[in-house]
C-alpha cells in the first residue's frame, strides 16, 4: 500500500499559519476592549476589574495599527496563494504589486490612525 506524500508547504505558508495566532488574539483583546469601551460595566466584572473603560480606551486605540497591519499581511500572503492557483505567473511581478499593495494599505492605516484630525 503506497502512502500519500503530502506536499511540502512553503516557508510563505508557513509564516502565514504563525502570523495567524498573534492576529486572532490582538482582534479576540481588540473586541473585548471595544465591548469595553461601549459596555464598561459589564466588561470591568467579567474581567475582575481589569478592563476599565480607560484602559479598554487605551489598548483599543493602540493595538488597532499593529492588528490590521498582521491582518493585512496575513490577506495579502493569501491573496498571493489565491491568485498563483488560479493561475497567474509566479515571479518578481506579482510579488512586487502585492508587496507594492501591502505598503499602501499600511501607509493608509497610518494616515488614519494618527494623521486624521
Amino acid at each position: 500500500m503506497e502512502r500519500m506524500v503530502e506536499p511540502r508547504k512553503s516557508y510563505l505558508q508557513r509564516f502565514n499559519r504563525l502570523l495567524a495566532v498573534p492576529t486572532l488574539v490582538l482582534f479576540i483583546i481588540l473586541t473585548i476592549s471595544g465591548y469595553g469601551i461601549t459596555n464598561p460595566n459589564t466588561v470591568r466584572e467579567l474581567t475582575g476589574g481589569v478592563f476599565t473603560r480607560a484602559l479598554s480606551l487605551y489598548v483599543h486605540t493602540n493595538l488597532i495599527l499593529p492588528a490590521l497591519t498582521l491582518l493585512t499581511i496575513h490577506v495579502l500572503i493569501v491573496i498571493r496563494s489565491t491568485l498563483i492557483r488560479w493561475g497567474f505567473k509566479e515571479g518578481i511581478a506579482l510579488n512586487s504589486f502585492l508587496i507594492l499593495l501591502g505598503a499602501l494599505t499600511v501607509a493608509l492605516l497610518v494616515l488614519m490612525q494618527y494623521l486624521v484630525v
